[in-house]
């Protein structure tokens, strides 16, 4: 029999890609999604939808019930709904730790512990790194923002939770086919403009979003639990490198500007006033602004190697993929 596996946040980017692995792997696969999701990655007719409301104990209990009554067991969990940018700093909270205790409570109450749950949560529940080593799993968390604080509430308080077997998703920065952040980036290259924010010395660490859903499931298949796994394409580059290799792809030549702290500080902040009118929530914040800061983001990822991950997707290769999919889409003239 198939074993049933339910994917919060699938209707987003990565999630998206974690319901196609799980098709491709013959996973009874119900996505979760709200009533106002936009389901255009999701048009297998193989997917089971689940409509999933984390508004309070009631309705996800009601939600628990209507799966076991249509699918049976609750075998795995892959927790990815989340939000990454917010207007109000409490929203990270709301979402991303009072909605994964509630969801554990719920299974939990109903008798649907699975037989792991994995919480993809980020590098930034870490922070970045202290000095020039890369981040490792078992260093000391200390997150820079209010997502990143939010993400390490939540890992917190999986590790108190008795009898629950878990495992906790570090990724790095991703990227692909469908990501909207990494693809300012490139769109900025195209039209011409290279930003920096302070200096060029930023180091950094990728993993393309395929990649990243097959590390998630190679955690997931594994008997361990209790956990973090840090994620990424086992490569460190410097901003610079990154920027380099939009330019070579898209045959672009680039006015090069390293804008002050202070000035995007002021950039921000009036970002954030508009967003907080418009209800729209700005790419640059002030919160975003410290990730930018930050001179360390690279990681070791060798925990998760070990237990076989070996990426396909190098840098190059990885934003030949985005960029290709992105011209074909229309997204890149």
């Amino acid at each position: 029999m198939k074993k049933n596996l339910l994917i919060t946040g699938a209707s987003g980017f990565i999630g998206s890609y974690l319901v196609e692995l799980a098709l491709k792997k013959n996973y009874q696969t119900i996505a979760a999604i709200r009533p106002t999701s936009n389901k255009q990655w999701l048009k297998d007719p193989s997917i089971q939808f689940l409509e999933l409301d984390f508004k309070n104990d009631q309705t996800l209990d009601h939600a628990i019930r209507e799966f076991v009554e249509r699918f049976g067991q609750v075998d795995y969990v892959i927790h990815n709904a989340g939000v990454t940018r917010a207007n109000k700093n409490e929203e990270y909270d709301q979402v991303n730790c009072d909605n994964t205790i509630r969801l554990v409570h719920a299974l939990q109450r109903n008798n649907q512990v699975p037989e792991k749950f994995v919480l993809i949560s980020s590098l930034a529940a870490y922070g970045p790194a202290k000095n020039e080593a890369p981040v490792k799993s078992t260093d000391l968390k200390s997150p820079l923002t209010a997502y990143g604080r939010s993400k390490h509430k939540a890992e917190e308080f999986l590790y108190t939770v008795k009898d629950f077997p878990f495992v906790i998703i570090n990724p790095t920065a991703v990227y692909g086919p469908k990501d909207k952040d990494v693809f300012f980036l490139i769109n900025s290259i195209q039209k011409g403009f290279e930003v920096y924010i302070g200096n060029k010395l930023q180091l950094l660490s990728f993993v393309h979003a395929a990649d990243l859903t097959k590390a998630i499931f190679i955690a997931m298949e594994s008997d361990l639990v209790h956990r973090n796994f840090l994620v990424s394409d086992q490569q460190v580059y410097t901003s610079q490198a990154f920027n380099q290799q939009i330019k070579t792809i898209l045959q672009k030549k680039t006015l090069s500007i390293v804008m002050p702290v202070s000035i995007v500080r002021t950039v921000a902040v009036f970002a954030e006033i508009v967003g907080a009118i418009s209800g729209k929530v700005p790419i640059l914040n002030r919160e975003r602004l410290k990730e930018f800061q930050a001179p360390n983001w690279a990681v070791d990822s060798s925990e998760i190697k070990q237990l076989g991950f070996t990426p396909k997707y190098n840098l190059e290769d990885g934003l030949q993929d985005a960029i290709q999919w992105y011209k074909e889409q229309g997204w890149l003239s």
